[in-house]
């Protein structure tokens, strides 16, 4: 899959902008997105997992993956291979990933724009040894304006505070 930073190594989330988190998967979480590329499955992380391996300082409880059209059938052979089950969903249930390690996973239907224009401008890591497609942080940030939930309303600063920083830091290398 073609990455406008496919030409140089990919950051390793390790090497992100924040000194404060490593993102950490259980190995479980880390054989699902493994085997969801080895399947072919395009999916970005989104969410606030998204803005912690964007850089900014923060917790969540769970990791957000958004699919473009789901094929129920490859997702469930991704969670079987990460020892676990995919269910699809049913009437208001939305579709879900279970298991061992699993738990926090957390299948996300929509987004602001297409799924196919938010892939395309999504940055590329390298996470826990799986590479990954990212939502970036200013897309982040829509999103949770957008939510308006009390728990997304409350992330709101922060993500602005890294946004402000990572310009004022790109500014004063532009001056340099």
């Amino acid at each position: 899959m073609p990455s406008r930073r496919s030409t140089c190594r990919l950051p390793s989330v390790s090497d992100a902008a924040s000194p404060v988190f490593d993102i950490v998967l259980t190995p479980a979480e880390r054989a699902l997105l493994a085997a969801l590329n080895a399947l072919g499955v395009p999916f970005l992380i989104v969410g606030m997992g998204a803005a912690l391996i964007e850089g900014a300082p923060g917790t969540t409880q769970d990791l957000d993956l958004w699919f473009g059209p789901i094929d129920a059938g490859r997702l469930r052979e991704a969670a079987s291979r990460a020892g676990g089950f995919y269910a699809s969903g049913l009437g208001l249930q939305p579709p879900t990933f279970g298991g061992e390690g699993l738990d926090r996973v957390d299948v996300v239907l929509t987004g602001l724009d297409s799924f196919d224009e938010e892939f395309a401008r999504a940055n590329e890591y390298d996470l826990d040894g799986v590479r990954v497609r990212v939502l970036p942080l200013e897309r982040v940030l829509v999103s949770k304006q957008a939510a308006k939930r009390a728990k997304d309303t409350a992330q709101i600063p922060v993500l602005e505070a890294t946004l402000a920083a990572r310009r004022a830091r790109t500014s004063g290398d532009d001056k340099q």
